[in-house]
């Protein structure tokens, strides 16, 4: 499955969804960082980067999830990451980046833990 790169963005008050489609690397991830910069933006909502549809991340992708999920918590916002590809997700757990933004297996239990005022 060869998916053209691309993101889409969804807000609402309750979350900034950023959805990843295709290969995440250093030629792609400026579309990635203006979609987070967007979602930076939006005031006091949670951000949820879905990579269910993202099939390869290098690092210039990690490291933007680890500055997203950085500058969220210096404003006391929560950030959720769901990853369903394996390949993906094996890439977030070698590197430790699945405990450091919080990975979830989709994006049901993703929105629900940000969605929950008490977990942070």
């Amino acid at each position: 499955m060869n998916v053209a790169f691309r993101v889409e963005a969804d807000s609402s008050a309750d979350l900034h969804a950023v959805n990843v489609f295709g290969e995440l690397d250093q030629a792609t991830a400026p579309q990635l960082r203006s979609a987070l910069g967007d979602a930076l933006g939006v005031a006091e909502t949670p951000v949820l980067v879905d990579l269910s549809d993202c099939g390869f991340i290098d690092s210039t992708g990690l490291s933007l999830l680890v500055e997203a999920k950085r500058r969220l918590a210096e404003d006391d916002r929560r950030f959720a990451v769901c990853c369903p590809d394996p390949d993906v997700r094996r890439l977030l757990e070698l590197t430790g980046i699945d405990e450091a933004v919080g990975l979830f297996d989709s994006r049901d239990e993703a929105v629900a833990a940000l969605s929950d005022r008490s977990a942070a």
